[in-house]
């Protein structure tokens, strides 16, 4: 992507996910920037899981390369995690996808690894960044996708 380049805007239906190979994306929410993302962060899985609309308008800051992943990938990688551990990240997008003084962080970081211990590294990964995103948008500081 180009620098200034929208990726999607809020609102939008989401069809896939992304993984930042190199670059920084900025995270707008009513036309506010809220956050950025960074190199290997992943982002736009909540609306493929939760069946929602774009919750954030995400533009590349400077020139960016993504990884795409199409629903139906995204759902087989999800497929391949435990049952607990999709259930968690059900649970941790409903609750981040709350207006923010309705969300609440219902798992310790202990609690979060224990059930992501045998877990492939992906899985992992996107449960520990949904996580941080909830973690971070119930002090009212960043507004997740």
């Amino acid at each position: 992507m180009l620098d200034g380049e929208t990726l999607f805007n809020q609102g939008d239906k989401g069809d896939h996910a992304y993984m930042i190979v190199h670059g920084v994306m900025d995270v707008l929410v009513d036309g506010k920037k809220v956050g950025a993302m960074r190199d290997g962060e992943v982002f736009g899985e909540m609306a493929l899981i939760l069946d929602q609309n774009r919750s954030a308008t995400i533009i590349s800051n400077k020139p960016t390369e993504l990884i795409s992943i199409n629903k139906e990938n995204f759902d087989e990688l999800l497929s391949s995690a435990s049952e607990k551990a999709k259930q968690l990240i059900i649970e941790l997008c409903k609750e981040l996808s709350k207006r923010s003084e309705f969300q609440t962080v219902k798992y310790s970081r202990v609690e979060i690894d224990e059930i992501l211990k045998s877990e492939n590294e992906l899985i992992t990964k996107i449960t520990k960044q949904i996580f941080y995103r909830l973690e971070r948008s119930t002090d009212h500081t960043f507004y997740s996708i």
